[in-house]
């Protein structure tokens, strides 16, 4: 097994963008939310790129931080993340 610096990079609500160029594998992410439910959105390749992780906040204030099993989620060309209005997204690659 290849070990590799985990590092992260924080995304601010209602935006969308390249959170870390290059190949890399996504290991995690945490999710910060309001009330108002939207999606968070992972893709590979930028904003036409392939979604390689999605999740729906729910209509509550709250967090949530997902470790992803294994080597991670592999982002070939980039990571690109968008988040709704009202939710911040901090991811872990590496």
């Amino acid at each position: 097994m290849m070990q590799t610096d985990v590092k992260s990079a924080a995304c601010a609500a209602g935006t969308s963008t390249t959170a870390f160029a290059g190949r890399t594998r996504v290991r995690g992410i945490a999710i910060s939310h309001g009330a108002t439910p939207g999606s968070v959105t992972i893709k590979d390749g930028g904003a036409s790129g392939t979604a390689v992780f999605s999740y729906t906040t729910p209509a509550v204030a709250e967090g949530i931080y997902m470790l992803f099993p294994g080597e991670g989620v592999l982002c070939a060309t980039d990571v690109y993340v968008t988040t709704p209005s009202g939710a911040t997204a901090t991811v872990f690659y590496g």
